[in-house]
């Protein structure tokens, strides 16, 4: 599995929004910025990375994918009504309802949400000692430092190999959604 969307910007949500209504492709979103959980950080979306195709579930795999992720207590795109997206999953606890509504009214913008995420401090040297099994020295040098305690479990957990996944997504916010829903099942 892959993990290929987690926080967009207002740009990514627009241009998406606008793939098959007023630009070429098949509409893959409902949502308009900032009423997407995307533009939250409280939503990431899966791909097949086994070579049988990103998006191929003849096998049912999309929903095996999400029996794990409601075990850990995520909301599953796939048992949505309106518009069912089985590689999608949330963090419910800030969606009720599957809804941005709350998140809006509280703070307006998902930037002033985002400032309230917890930021966690982690040495260099600390880091480096964490990580030096996983990956090699120009990618330790690339992860941010606000991202480095939560990698570093994440990968201690294999929650993820700290490699970079899919297009939009940078392991950073891969491993901080992860850490984020393994903690919840804790």
């Amino acid at each position: 599995m892959g993990i290929s969307q987690t926080w967009r910007t207002k740009a990514e949500q627009d241009d998406l929004y606008a793939q098959g209504r007023t630009k070429p492709g098949v509409i893959v979103t409902k949502c308009r910025y900032p009423n997407s959980p995307h533009n939250w950080g409280v939503a990431f979306d899966i791909y097949r990375n086994d070579g049988k195709g990103a998006y191929a579930d003849n096998d049912g795999w999309f929903k095996k994918c999400g029996q794990i992720g409601k075990k850990l207590g995520l909301c599953w795109g796939g048992d949505f009504k309106s518009f069912v997206d089985k590689p999608h999953f949330e963090l419910p606890e800030y969606l009720p309802g599957s809804s941005c509504k709350t998140l809006l009214a509280r703070y307006r913008t998902p930037e002033n949400f985002k400032k309230t995420w917890k930021e966690h401090e982690m040495t260099q040297e600390q880091f480096d000692k964490m990580m030096d099994d996983y990956l090699s020295r120009r990618e330790k040098a690339a992860v941010s430092a606000w991202a480095r305690t939560e990698m570093a479990e994440a990968i201690r957990r294999g929650i993820t190999d700290g490699k970079r996944p899919g297009s939009f997504a940078t392991r950073e916010e891969v491993a901080v959604m992860a850490l984020r829903a393994a903690k919840k099942e804790e």
